[in-house]
Order: structure tokens, then sequence, then C-alpha cells
């Protein structure tokens, strides 16, 4: 397939895990990609380990390092990658992080972290992105989470930035319509390094994983290669008709809940 040949495309978080896996996916079907990263140095280890995958490709991913938690970084990030491919079609924001941490332990700076990455990110770089998207009858994918339906103990403040994110990609179809689509996907546990290392047991990230298997009624865990199927979904014309989705994907871990 070939169904973003042409398209330009943002993704947040783009140099490991979910937003890895949906650059990669999109390089494949046609689109030009900018990544953003934290760091220069991660965003240049990511361009140089990704340009080996899509060989054959006739374009290309490009990058940009910041930090989504500060709003002036959000801002220049969205400006740079509108600038260099002349314009954009799809923002994906992906960057997040994950902590375990119960109500005693989540001090104002692991709130503010953990809210500032997840939450205010995605609103700032999509903010900053709706000028550019305006004009191209763009898309916004947000990155929520199984974790933002259902809640869980010992993980409070990440429960509640994805279970804003939900509320987020509401907001935002209703305001942005009928200009800009937005929905959000939301994974349960994706096997990603981020998620080995959250829920390992005792540091054994196997024997942490299994167990997340075990909970779900499919007994298994989605790649980051089923997410980006799914990002890609929600920004291809099949789903002209679908804003303000929270599209699940947890191996039904909310089913009957």
């Amino acid at each position: 397939m070939n169904r973003f040949a042409g398209m330009r495309v943002l993704v947040t978080g783009g140099t490991r895990g979910i937003g890895r896996a949906a650059a990669l996916a999109f390089q494949e079907e046609g689109a030009r990609v900018v990544i953003a990263g934290r760091n220069s140095d991660s965003v240049a280890n990511a361009l140089s380990e990704m340009q080996n995958v899509n060989k054959c490709s006739n374009t290309t991913i490009e990058g940009v390092a910041g930090d989504v938690a500060n709003v002036a970084d959000c801002e220049r990030m969205v400006l740079h990658a509108v600038k260099q491919m002349s314009g954009l079609e799809i923002l994906v924001n992906s960057a997040g992080i994950f902590q375990h941490a119960d109500i005693a332990e989540t001090d104002e700076s692991v709130w503010d972290r953990i809210l500032d990455v997840n939450l205010k990110g995605s609103y700032f770089c999509s903010r900053a992105a709706v000028p550019a998207l305006t004009n191209s009858s763009g898309v916004i994918i947000h990155l929520g989470s199984e974790s933002g339906i259902n809640g869980y103990g010992g993980s409070t403040a990440y429960c509640a930035s994805k279970g804003a994110i939900v509320n987020l990609a509401r907001s935002m179809a209703m305001e942005l319509a009928p200009h800009i689509r937005v929905n959000a996907v939301c994974p349960g546990v994706v096997d990603t390094d981020m998620a080995r290392a959250g829920f390992a047991i005792a540091g054994d990230e196997d024997r942490g994983m299994e167990q997340q298997r075990n909970s779900y009624p499919l007994k298994r865990v989605a790649t980051a290669k089923e997410i980006a199927a799914a990002i890609l979904y929600l920004s291809s014309k099949d789903a002209s008709s679908i804003t303000g989705e929270s599209l699940v994907i947890d191996g039904g871990a909310t089913v009957g809940k």
C-alpha cells in the first residue's frame, strides 16, 4: 500500500517504541516524516538505525530535538517540521513517560513531569500545528492508554495524564472540525523498552511482561507495529468520518469493565 504518498508527518517521541514504529510505517507507505526526540543524540542514533530499516523507500525520515514538556520547544519543533516539509498533514503525539509511583510517592516534581510530558506536550504541539493542519485538512493522533480508561493504583499521575488525553481528543475534535480530525489510540501494555522497564518485577523484565500477558483475556500484549497500524488507519482516508474517538487496543483488558 501507498496510502500516504507525498504526505507530511510529524511524530513526537519518534525515536523509540510506538513512535518509532509509526514513523517507519508512515515512511513505508510513502510519507515524508520528521521525528522529534528529547535530545540531539537520541535523534541522531534513531535516524541512523531507522534509515537502515526501510532501505527501499523513496522517502526520508528527518529529525528535530526538543523536550515536549517545554512549550517553546513544542512550538519550535512543530515549526521546524512545517518549514522542513513545507507543510503538515499528520501530527502524532507519541511522546510520553511512565512511572510507577503511589500517591505518597507522587510529589509535585513527579506529578508535574508526567503531566507535562504526557498531556501538556500533546496539547501545545497540537496547538502549534493547527495553522498548518487547517491548511491541509489534516489529522491529529494522540497516544492515550488503557490506563486512562480503567485507572490503576500505583500510577495515579500516569493514569490521570492518559485519562485527560481521551477528553483532549474529544474536545479538540469538536473545536477543530470540520478542518482537522482528532482521535486517540489507547493501547494496553505494549512490548517496548519503556514498558519492559516499567513493568519489570524485581528487575526481571520478562517476568513482568509475562504477568501482563496472563492478565489479558487474549493472553498476549500488542507489538509496537500493531499500534502503529492503528495510528495509520485513523490517519488515513479510510477513517475520514472518525473524529473524537479513542481506539482501545488492550488484548481485552477493558472488556466488561
